[in-house]
């Protein structure tokens, strides 16, 4: 999957396992419906908000 991200974008691992690592618990939570849930570690996946990777660029990551 690395790889195949990093051909597509040009991004660097670095990049590249942060982005993936974020995106486990949003596939997760969304699986879970967490949305739906009051519980305090669903309060916590929802905490990631749109435009968190807005700054990350090919030009940046350079």
């Amino acid at each position: 999957m690395w790889e195949m991200v990093a051909e597509t974008t040009g991004l660097g691992p670095v990049t590249i396992k942060a982005f993936l690592a974020v995106g486990m618990p949003l596939n997760n939570g969304a699986a879970l419906q967490n949305a739906e849930l009051d519980e305090p570690w669903a309060e916590g996946v929802r905490r990631i908000r749109p435009g968190l990777f807005d700054h990350i660029t090919t030009g940046a990551n350079r």
